[in-house]
């Protein structure tokens, strides 16, 4: 079945969405840059026309968490899952937003005991020299190593600043020199190879700035709680979410424990894209801020079942391995979501074939799957959404996902 902007039940249009902007949603999305992030406006879409308010609905590959945060946002109850620790990070931060005042108040009590703080000289040198060429090392690297060390991420309040401060570790300047960021002149959706970096400082005679991170954090609150009366920015019908850290597959079992079996109404997901992304070497900054390494992300850590012993967050698997995956991941969902319902799976292909296609079919040859297949929906990648991977530092674009499918699965 290959249907391009076809109706479901006479109900949704694929290109629909698109006559709402990603700019009108709630600044929150925007509060830190995520490689292969969808634009709010898709899972809005759906979550409008597939579910009511109470619903909860399900991503088991979150990502910075918009599925989950615009479910909360809309009244239902978002809930994520991530292996990525970043991901886990930024999720938790949307679905358990904590009052404006009490993040504030903490920031302050931060700030007035780094100023009683002594970071020392070697406590510094102690950096990698990968970090210490990003920052100036007599303000914004003591405070950003003070933050690193006392922000709890267990703490939603702690864990939110945290989310916050991730998206101001590195980013581009002003003509005049200025910048929101804390580090040298870089772009912010993700980190290229510190090589690649110390060769473009060099090459660029680029300068560290002089930042007080504690105002930049206090600057970034007071625009992100902007409040709104708009429609897609409105927070008054927020509900709490949920976020989960396990294997995509195990968060379903997470989820019949907390939730029970037949309790999601939506699923909303896109699992990472085959060929296209390394998601730890490219946040190798941001970990360091949350005291990971990239080892663990892109080794240790695995979207597939321990079992299967297919090591490595990464999108470059074989295709067999990427097909047996999504049956299973499937198939797990037959189990929570209620009778009727759908799953929305936004698959990214590369441009030499149509791995939705192929993939559907390989579970058709091998077994099967629980879930049925409504349709394979077309949404072809153009303008600022091609914004998902290339464009860095006048690098040549590879080979970038030029379309986007979804598989629209159905619960009978």
């Amino acid at each position: 079945m290959n249907i391009n902007n076809a109706l479901i039940n006479n109900k949704i249009n694929i290109n629909d969405y698109k006559q709402y902007s990603f700019k009108d949603f709630s600044k929150l999305h925007q509060m830190t840059a995520y490689l292969a992030m969808f634009p709010p406006n898709l899972p809005y879409y759906f979550i409008k026309n597939y579910s009511q308010k109470g619903d909860l609905v399900f991503d088991p590959f979150s990502g910075r968490g918009t599925t989950a945060f615009e479910a909360c946002r809309m009244g239902r109850i978002g809930i994520g899952n991530d292996l990525n620790p970043l991901a886990v990070c930024l999720t938790k931060s949307k679905i358990d937003i904590p009052k404006k005042y009490n993040i504030q108040k903490r920031l302050q009590n931060l700030e007035k005991d780094f100023a009683t703080k002594c970071i020392t000289n070697k406590q510094i040198n102690d950096i990698s020299d990968d970090i210490k060429m990003l920052y100036e090392e007599n303000q914004t690297l003591p405070q950003l190593l003070y933050l690193k060390n006392h922000l709890n991420k267990k703490n939603k309040i702690d864990n939110f600043i945290l989310a916050i401060l991730t998206g101001l570790m590195h980013g581009k300047h002003r003509k005049d020199g200025t910048s929101i960021y804390c580090s040298i002149d870089m772009p912010n959706t993700f980190s290229m190879s510190p090589n690649y970096v110390r060769n473009f400082i060099a090459k660029h005679n680029l300068q560290k700035i002089k930042q007080d991170v504690f105002f930049l954090l206090e600057q970034r609150i007071e625009s992100l709680f902007q409040q709104s009366t708009k429609e897609f920015q409105n927070l008054s019908e927020y509900q709490k979410g949920y976020c989960f850290a396990k294997d995509a597959i195990q968060s379903a079992r997470r989820i019949i424990k907390k939730y029970g079996e037949n309790s999601v109404q939506l699923i909303i997901t896109s699992p990472p894209y085959l060929k296209n992304i390394n998601y730890g070497k490219y946040n190798w900054i941001r970990l360091w801020l949350l005291n990971k390494e990239v080892e663990e992300v892109d080794k240790n850590v695995s979207i597939y079942h321990k079992a299967q012993k297919i090591k490595g967050l990464k999108d470059n698997l074989a295709f067999k391995n990427y097909a047996q995956y999504m049956q299973k991941l499937f198939n797990s969902w037959y189990e929570i979501l209620k009778p009727k319902s759908y799953a929305f799976v936004v698959i990214g292909d590369i441009e030499e074939k149509n791995l939705a296609q192929d993939t559907w079919q390989y579970i058709q040859d091998n077994g099967g799957c629980q879930l049925r297949l409504q349709a394979i929906l077309e949404d072809t990648i153009e303008g600022e959404k091609e914004k998902k991977v290339t464009r860095i530092w006048g690098a040549k674009k590879g080979k970038a996902t030029k379309v986007d499918r979804i598989l629209v699965l159905q619960k009978e």
